[in-house]
């Protein structure tokens, strides 16, 4: 058997490996087989390309592959399919796309970085022109050309996930009128419908429709088969430009009609060492089934940083080294106009589905010290299990600063730390950086006090989904000059400092809710309820900036 070492696959996982491979064994030969006509190039950049944020096509290449497989003696292989994967004779057929012609490699070890391609529904009217997806380099300047070609003014994205969403931020910057359709009754999905309402708001003030809960039945075209609109649920759409953004799937059908096995989630199967169930044959990036951090079960989330580190754990392990891939979080982070949007770590809607019994908290704060210029709000949502009290999950949102918050809290939930251990982490402090105590802290305090049952708190969808019953009351203790801005529907208004001597009046009350702006000051008007005698109390966690519905004036 030769020691060669074959790659397929040339955007993040194959070329980190064929790199990685090099720098491990100088000597071992290695082929690297892509069908596409470039490597290396930044896909997540294709968004920003598209509206202008930076018009230079080749910005998006990092590297060229003369000059990667030179630099890294590989044998690069552009422009040819693997079509076929023989484990028993450790060989795999490549076909040159452009002559058809095929010939048989043979390799010691193969690196599988097959990736994942978008999702198309079988809609009624395609194909179509005019009608795209967004995966590689290539769709950004095929869509970048019929825009211009075309005059395309009005764009329906179908999907309201990360790419889709980057992309009605991008459009709009492009001054298309732009229109997100998504199946679902709030766009990011996965996320936590706090945050989810904070994205709509945002869409909307840049001008982009969004429609929720609308389901996309075919595409209209014109006699040249040009696409003119889509059909939904909600009737007709005009359009000039489709992107279909409905996800990805893993380009798993060379390793599963080899025999290799196929995961849960439906990626290849992969070991803590990237070793498919044949074990001179690794799998890494999007075509890859993942652990997750938290629960130890198969997840896949595919996303370009897991990628880069895949690749570089398997060629370790394909040189004859030992490490191990832990698993992942699915930590990420996207940008709608001035909010900016992160996450790590299990969402509601996760912890919900796996049955865990967990708590919750919102927090509003600054992201630097108010008198700061350039201070801005940040919102972080805390989930932590009750009975271990370690953090399972965090969300940031804002116009503020939350890339570095969201990777402290990566770190927290990796490490499994609790909230008693993370309100004392020992953060950076500096006005220009970072408030005293940052949000981070600020939330696990909150979220001890709750676990701890000193307080007892509401998020605000669950209040905005329970009726209002005649037996509830809620209770602005703002200012009246902030309850005219806007208020709760129903809320009675009772500023903080009348409180004490009014708390008395609310103690019939089946449940009392309290709210302000952002939550302190509904802290402890909490307290001064309890106090008062009231037995179900809570506070509005978030307050008025964390409301997820409209407000009375």
């Amino acid at each position: 058997m030769k020691r060669s070492i074959v790659i397929v696959g040339g955007v993040a996982a194959g070329p980190k490996m064929a790199a990685k491979a090099r720098r491990e064994d100088p000597d071992v030969p290695i082929t690297l087989v892509t069908d596409e006509s470039v490597i290396s190039y930044a896909g997540c950049g294709t968004p920003y390309y598209l509206g202008r944020t930076f018009d230079q096509r080749d910005r998006l290449l990092v590297r060229t592959a003369e000059d990667f497989g030179q630099k890294n003696r590989v044998d690069m292989l552009l422009g040819h399919r693997a079509v076929a994967l023989d484990p028993a004779a450790h060989t795999v057929t490549i076909k040159e796309l452009t002559s058809g012609q095929e010939r048989v490699l043979e390799y010691g070890k193969l690196g599988l970085a097959t990736g994942a391609r978008p999702f198309v529904p079988p809609l009624a009217g395609l194909p179509a022109e005019g009608v795209f997806t967004l995966r590689s380099v290539t769709d950004a300047f095929a869509i970048d050309d019929y825009i211009n070609l075309h005059n395309a003014r009005r764009v329906v994205i179908v999907g309201a996930g990360y790419i889709g969403l980057e992309l009605a931020e991008q459009f709009r910057e492009r001054h298309l009128e732009v229109t997100v359709v998504e199946l679902m009754p709030q766009v990011m999905p996965r996320f936590d419908i706090p945050l989810a309402c904070a994205v709509q708001e945002e869409l909307e003030r840049l001008g982009v429709e969004v429609l929720l809960e609308t389901r996309v039945d075919g595409i209209e075209t014109d006699h040249r088969q040009r696409v003119t609109g889509v059909r939904t649920s909600r009737g007709p759409l005009p359009a000039d430009l489709v992107i279909l953004s409905i996800g990805v799937r893993p380009n798993v059908e060379l390793a599963k009609e080899a025999g290799l096995s196929i995961g849960t989630t439906g990626a290849i199967w992969v070991d803590d060492h990237l070793r498919t169930s044949d074990p001179d044959i690794y799998a890494a990036g999007d075509c890859a089934e993942q652990t997750h951090l938290i629960d130890g079960q198969p997840t896949w989330i595919p996303l370009g940083s897991t990628a880069n580190k895949q690749g570089r754990v398997a060629a370790v392990n394909m040189t004859g080294g030992d490490e191990a891939f832990p698993g992942v979080l699915g930590t990420s982070l996207v940008r709608v106009g001035k909010l900016n949007v992160g996450g790590t770590g299990l969402t509601e809607l996760a912890l919900r589905k796996g049955g865990w019994d967990y708590e919750s908290v919102l927090v509003p704060q600054g992201d630097r010290p108010g008198y700061m210029p350039g201070a801005a709000e940040v919102t972080l949502i805390l989930h932590a299990e009750r009975r271990t009290r370690k953090v399972l999950g965090a969300q940031l949102y804002g116009p503020g600063a939350i890339d570095k918050r969201v990777d402290v809290l990566a770190t927290a939930v990796t490490a499994g730390l609790t909230v008693d251990q993370v309100a004392n982490l020992d953060l950076g402090y500096a006005p220009p950086f970072a408030p005293a105590l940052d949000v981070v802290i600020t939330a696990a305090n909150v979220l001890r006090s709750k676990l701890d049952h000193k307080t007892e708190g509401i998020m605000p969808h669950e209040l905005a989904e329970q009726p209002q019953g005649e037996d509830r009351v809620v209770i602005d203790c703002r200012e009246p000059a902030e309850w005219s801005q806007g208020h709760l529907p129903g809320a009675t208004l009772v500023p903080l400092g009348q409180l004490p001597q009014r708390a008395g009046e609310f103690a019939d009350h089946g449940e009392v809710v309290v709210y302000c702006k952002g939550g302190l000051r509904s802290a402890e008007g909490y307290r001064h309820l309890k106090r008062a005698g009231c037995k179900n109390v809570k506070y509005l966690h978030g307050g008025v900036s964390g409301w997820c519905g409209p407000l009375s004036c």
